[in-house]
């Protein structure tokens, strides 16, 4: 079951559920039941915050699959929770890089 495996990966990156809730601030119930219940039964906002903090998948975990999230993803998907004036000015920061190295090549 994807729950047993999700229980493994959180054990072994981080030593316990309990410091795992902890640090994240899922209260320990609410991933005991994920457990009990199933991926699939548990509040989407859980299970998007679980995903995030083990930094894999909630599409595939969805789909019974764990699969990690690859470095590039990452900054996508932080990316996309910005303001929408936050975001311009990152990409106006990010035109700004390009075009100095330009002018250095």
């Amino acid at each position: 079951m994807i729950e047993d495996k999700l229980k493994e990966l959180i054990i072994n990156k981080h030593g316990s559920v309990l410091k795992f809730t902890q640090k994240f601030g899922i209260p320990y119930s609410t991933m005991t039941s994920l457990f009990s219940r199933g991926v699939n039964k548990t509040n989407i906002n859980t299970i998007l915050k679980v995903c995030q903090a083990l930094n894999i998948s909630a599409d595939e975990l969805a789909n019974g699959r764990i699969t990690f999230l690859q470095e590039v993803e990452r900054p996508l998907i932080e990316f996309e929770k910005l303001t929408e004036i936050n975001q311009e000015k990152l990409k106006a920061y990010y035109q700004a890089l390009l075009d100095s190295q330009e002018n250095k090549e």
